[in-house]
């Protein structure tokens, strides 16, 4: 192609390509460290509920009750995961871990990110596994 030759009229047209979601070690670990740690004290928390969680912002049913090992595991998780006490810092790296291959992630997150639970298959279970001892 010449420089007075425009391109072909298919590759004006053609589509964007598609962003690749990337997130580094240190942010899939801190993903999946809140999820763990959320996953043992509030399960029944959506994803979003990570920040509420490390500010102190939950219901009166679930805080009260925790024996003294889970809030450890709270105060363990709040010296880790400080910059979550912030939703928009959470939500942000939670909707690139969900874009992330599905075989790479240590924990199922419904489409509407209702609910989550850690995979129960696959070597994930062992990442899992290696995030509760951290916080223990």
């Amino acid at each position: 192609m010449t420089t007075t030759q425009r391109p072909p009229q298919s590759t004006l047209l053609a589509p964007a390509p598609r962003l690749r979601v990337r997130l580094s070690a240190r942010q899939l670990f801190d993903v999946e460290l809140g999820l763990c740690l959320l996953n043992q004290l509030w399960p029944a928390a959506p994803p979003q509920g990570l920040p509420g969680l490390l500010s102190g912002n939950v219901p009166a049913a679930v805080g009260p009750t925790w024996t003294a090992k889970q809030r450890r595991l709270l105060n363990r998780g709040r010296v880790l995961l400080l910059p979550f006490q912030q939703s928009s810092c959470w939500n942000t790296l939670l909707e690139c871990y969900c874009r992330l291959d599905q075989q790479a992630l240590a924990f199922d997150i419904s489409n509407d990110r209702s609910r989550f639970g850690p995979k129960k298959v696959g070597f994930s279970r062992n990442r899992v596994f290696a995030l509760q001892q951290l916080l223990a």
